[in-house]
């Protein structure tokens, strides 16, 4: 069997695991200052208006991650590496949770999970991705494989994989009253959501805010506690199932939590921490 069409593939795999596990001893557990978003962000799920560098690299999640804003929105964007962390994403979503009053007791909470995905259509990366032979999975009922395709490991693995992610079009959201608690990824609401594969199978999700949904002022420089969970299984999503409220932290309130057998631990991972919006720029000091 030829394997050189492998080589430089697998080169690239291992020089960006190199370059993530150093970057990921340089930076704090938590993000510790305010950023300003930059002005040609676009929630694409991708991190190049970024060049791919974070504030943090968080060691109870492991994934690497930057809160900002601008005038109107509150950001997330977040980078995992791991494929257990990966396909626990895949399994259970992120659930970014806001604590106006800066406490983690609060239950006045707004919480937006993303991605969502049902047993049918959720994507699984083997361990053995980025190894000669490899498949590329789409996990089906009870753990088996609805398709598997025999595919090059180069460019048309990351778009089979990113096709894929076409098939979560809901966000959970809780402690909006203007919303429901399943809103299309596709809304006009306020909340946008992006996520993505990079050719080094790199997972990056993308999350915006309109601060006025937050009752959040950047002019203000409002502080406030935020929570990041990578959330276990999460059963079949229906957007007419009213009675599936996420609720912060991960999971549905009327749902029984399981693990899926896959994603790496049965177990929420999360962390907390505070952020103070960049203050906005007053339109009179802007130089023309």
């Amino acid at each position: 069997m030829n394997t050189k069409p492998l080589k430089p593939i697998l080169s690239i795999l291992f020089l960006g695991c190199l370059f993530l596990n150093a970057n990921a001893q340089k930076l704090p557990n938590v993000q510790t200052s305010s950023v300003r978003a930059p002005v040609n962000i676009k929630i694409d799920g991708k991190a190049t208006e970024w060049d791919n560098k974070f504030q943090a690299y968080n060691h109870a999640t492991d994934v690497f991650y930057t809160v900002s804003n601008d005038d109107s929105k509150l950001y997330l964007t977040i980078q995992a590496a791991d494929k257990l962390v990966i396909n626990k994403i895949m399994s259970g979503g992120i659930t970014f949770t806001i604590q106006k009053s800066g406490k983690k007791t609060d239950k006045d909470g707004i919480s937006i999970t993303y991605p969502l995905f049902d047993k049918k259509n959720k994507p699984f990366l083997p361990q053995s991705l980025g190894k000669q032979g490899a498949e590329i999975s789409i996990v089906g009922d009870a753990g088996g494989h609805a398709s598997d395709t025999k595919e090059p490991q180069d460019e048309s693995m990351m778009n089979t994989y990113n096709k894929s992610l076409n098939a979560s079009k809901y966000i959970g959201v809780t402690g909006i009253k203007t919303l429901d608690s399943l809103i299309s990824a596709y809304n006009t609401d306020g909340i946008r959501v992006a996520q993505l594969f990079d050719n080094t199978m790199r997972y990056t999700y993308e999350l915006a805010i309109d601060l006025k949904l937050l009752g959040l002022q950047a002019i203000d420089a409002s502080k406030f506690a935020y929570h990041i969970s990578i959330n276990p299984f999460v059963p079949d999503i229906k957007p007419n199932d009213a009675a599936a409220p996420v609720k912060p932290g991960g999971g549905f309130l009327s749902l029984v939590m399981v693990d899926d057998g896959m994603s790496g631990s049965g177990a929420t991972t999360d962390m907390w921490g505070e952020y103070t919006l960049a203050k906005a720029v007053k339109k009179d000091t802007l130089v023309n």
